[in-house]
């Protein structure tokens, strides 16, 4: 124990070091909150404390989108029994939080890495500590922190990949069910990439099995029985979040197509393995897990001492793993059969784990010849000790300079604490039980924010691999993001979409055309809270043509038209294009004169060149206001032009090369629409005549009175979703999928309906049943096992 101890403190020790070394908090002035930490995890973290002190509820959520199944979140972000640290902070050190189970996570992986090594080749406890330091401390791990999901994997991979040994060797399979049970748990999208893996590691422990006690066709069918076994049992053992998470992420949403087949250059690709030459966000695969145990690990393939066939399964399996980081279809298989977005190379890990693996194996061939005992003399031990330690430092010093710069925790709480301020203020002010608020200002200048779960609000912003995708397809495709993109942004204020989704309020940096300032305002709020007085309740009479449909229309705009024309029933010109006249067009620099009618909002909205992608930004100039990058995944939006007058009014458009480009799409052009403010006062004025009010509207329950003038259709603003379950006048009823999913509609009769919406999460009884008649049947197994060997 006192070993695994030294290991565990080591690892803590070398990473506050790191901390200090670096300026990074809770030891200098650089916050711990780098790219995904900053624009996911902090909010995802605050919500999970709400949840665990009973302040949020852990199966549906408003916060994020319309609304969504949050166990996708939960299984995916937030499943990490580390992660039930965050009550013991306060709201405000959550940054804190994350340091010290970062630090407790680096610990256990020395850890169950020492003990893997040790158990697997009898290594001494110094080749022991250099194998696991050197795994712990390699170049994905350092440049991954910012996804603390991912980490646990690396403590529970040694694990699985010693159950595979014991099963291989010894027929026993219990060590890797439940391994693979609790990889599952923690992390579903981390053990679908471990369990990928070992159907390849495991067939190098049989090589090397059959290497010494020879192979038979009973024994490799025996073998693979037991490991198919082994992966349906762990994965039954785990159903309880399993199926659930299945039936919450299985709803599709956008599918990237796959990009160039090499991911990589020879030159970057050789970078990978030397220290201190990763290069963040570029293509440099993470391969360095220290220069000793690297060489050991190829002298493996050299040693005639080693059977040949274990050289060329080593060799084969490190070609494939290494490829995995170079070739888009490799990619794509090990990230789930989907494009990755964004952190390149993230099966890295393995190969960094397959090297522990050869170089442990390379030691135990050399511990086993005289020759080589002189090695492990202190004299000789130490100094090697210290090199790597020292090298793996440097390295991880480069990388932390690269990620942990530019951001302040400072400033990341001097954000925090005027968010806070202001939505308690708007909450205090308004205590109706719908409205949804959201925000044009983020943590950074580039991310959409998901601070409604952190805050308790309801917002349409969502930035998450787990969200409900039809709801932000949605979202997007009304100008509210990228048409196709993963998440939404909200920003800038879209009045006519703000009113029919609910958005009362808007803390936005620039004045938003209808909307007037709120008086929830603070004196030391970095932006102002302006209030939309056409904002809609949760539910509006429809015509049954929103049911089922699918919107039409080349742009924002029109898609808008189409929705509000199928909510009512008849053609609605809400926007009318107005002609713009192209005043400009060089290579660097397009611009054009608009003339937006009286008593209209003028909008814009680029239409981005298909060549351009979610990458290729442009730099919007709108009279004086600039965007400097529009266009861009999260910020290609419907943008204001000017708010209403009474007369015409003129106004300059341009696009030019965007900062950090040097030439920008062709084919990028915007669209010019006017929103005419009659036609949009007379719908709201019609819609607000049977609106569906609810006296309860929180997360996963929706409850209320609503007299229908008619039989017909309520249009809710909330996704369609199999998990709700509706009572109307206590009478069970169902939703009907409206606006592609992205909202759903409810039949109901003219006069008084009695309204109560609940939710379950859709899997979890069944996916509880499969665990527990799984754990049943492998005690009562195990029993009969014991029983049965106690009567020989």
């Amino acid at each position: 124990m006192a070993f695994y101890a030294a290991c565990f403190a080591f690892s803590v020790a070398l990473f506050v070091a790191l901390a200090a070394a670096g300026h990074v908090y809770p030891l200098g002035d650089n916050s711990f909150l780098t790219n995904d930490l900053k624009y996911q995890y902090i909010d995802f973290f605050a919500w999970f404390r709400r949840v665990l002190l009973g302040e949020a509820n852990l199966r549906y959520s408003f916060s994020q989108g319309l609304g969504m199944n949050t166990w996708g979140l939960y299984s995916y972000y937030l499943a990490s029994p580390f992660n039930l640290l965050c009550v013991l902070f306060p709201a405000d050190k959550l940054t804190l939080f994350v340091f010290a189970i970062t630090a407790l996570k680096l610990g256990c992986i020395h850890i169950s890495s020492a003990w893997y090594v040790q158990k697997r080749f009898d290594l001494s406890k110094p080749a022991a500590f250099l194998l696991s330091l050197s795994f712990t401390f390699c170049s994905w791990t350092i440049s991954n922190l910012c996804n603390p999901l991912w980490i646990d994997c690396l403590i529970l991979l040694p694990i699985c990949a010693f159950g595979c040994y014991e099963l291989i060797r010894e027929q026993n399979m219990v060590r890797l069910v439940i391994a693979i049970a609790l990889n599952v748990m923690f992390c579903w999208y981390t053990a679908y990439i471990n369990i990928l893996f070992l159907c390849i590691f495991v067939l190098v422990e049989f090589v090397d099995y059959v290497a010494a006690e020879g192979f038979s066709w009973m024994l490799t069918l025996d073998r693979a029985l037991r490991f198919a076994g082994a992966m349906m049992l762990g994965l039954l053992l785990s159903a309880w979040t399993f199926l659930p998470t299945i039936l919450a992420m299985a709803k599709g949403g956008p599918v990237l197509a796959l990009g160039p087949l090499l991911k990589t250059g020879l030159k970057s690709l050789i970078r990978g393995f030397i220290p201190g030459m990763w290069v963040n966000n570029g293509n440099t695969p993470q391969f360095y897990c220290g220069v000793i145990m690297m060489l050991l690990a190829i002298s493996l393939l050299f040693n005639r001492k080693v059977s040949a066939k274990i050289r060329i399964a080593t060799f084969v399996v490190t070609a494939v793993l290494i490829a995995s980081s170079v070739l888009s279809p490799l990619e794509y298989i090990w990230c789930g059969m989907r494009v990755p977005n964004g952190f390149y190379s993230r099966t890295a890990f393995l190969l960094g784990f397959f090297t522990m693996w050869a170089a442990g194996y390379s030691l135990q061939v050399f511990e086993g010849q005289p020759k080589f005992r002189h090695v492990y003399r202190p004299a000789v031990v130490l100094p090697i000790l210290t090199i790597t330690a020292i090298e793996l430092f440097i390295n991880a010093h480069v990388m932390w300079n690269q990620l942990y710069a530019g951001y302040s925790e400072d400033a990341n709480c001097t954000y925090v604490t005027t968010a806070t301020n202001t939505i308690t203020a708007i909450q205090d002010q308004d205590s109706a039980s719908f409205y949804r608020i959201d925000r044009t200002t983020t943590r950074t200048d580039s991310a959409a924010l998901n601070e409604g779960l952190a805050l308790g609000y309801n917002q349409l912003s969502s930035y998450s691999s787990a969200n409900n995708p039809q709801a932000i397809a949605l979202l997007n495709s009304l100008g509210y993001s990228s048409a196709g993109e993963f998440s939404t942004r909200y920003a800038e204020p879209i009045l006519a979409v703000d009113a029919l989704l609910g958005v009362k309020y808007a803390i936005a940096e620039h004045s938003p055309a209808g909307y007037v300032t709120a008086k929830a305002n603070q004196t030391d709020s970095a932006s102002t809270v302006y209030e939309n007085p056409n904002a809609l309740s949760a539910g509006i009479a429809a015509s049954s043509g929103v049911q089922n449909s699918t919107l039409e229309g080349k742009n924002p705009f029109e898609k808008q038209n189409d929705l509000y024309s199928k909510i009512l029933g008849r053609e609605v010109e809400l926007y009318t294009k107005i002609e713009a006249t192209n005043t400009e067009n060089g290579e660097n620099q397009k611009q054009w004169s608009v003339t937006v009618p009286a008593e209209s909002i003028g909008y814009l909205y680029i239409n981005k060149d298909a060549t351009a992608g979610s990458y290729w930004p442009v730099t919007l100039t709108i009279d004086q206001r600039t965007i400097t990058n529009e266009a861009w995944r999260f910020d290609n939006n419907i943008r204001q032009i000017a708010d209403a007058s009474d007369a015409p009014s003129q106004h300059t458009v341009s696009i030019g090369v965007a900062e950090g480009y040097t030439d920008m799409p062709q084919d990028n052009e915007p669209v010019f629409y006017a929103l005419n403010l009659d036609v949009f006062q007379q719908i709201m004025n019609e819609l607000k005549t049977n609106e569906f009010v609810p006296t309860v509207f929180k997360d996963g329950r929706i409850e209320g009175e609503y007299t229908a003038k008619y039989d017909g259709n309520l249009l809710l603003s909330v996704p369609y979703d199999e998990g709700w379950n509706i009572t109307v006048n206590g009478t069970a009823a169902e939703l009907t999928p409206a606006a592609d999913k992205g909202l759903s509609s409810l039949n109901v009769q003219k006069g008084a309906n009695r309204i109560v919406m609940t939710y379950k999460t859709p899997g979890a009884l069944a996916g509880l049943a499969v665990s527990l008649a799984t754990n049943v049947a492998l005690v009562a197994a195990g029993l009969y096992a014991r029983h049965k060997k106690s009567r020989r």
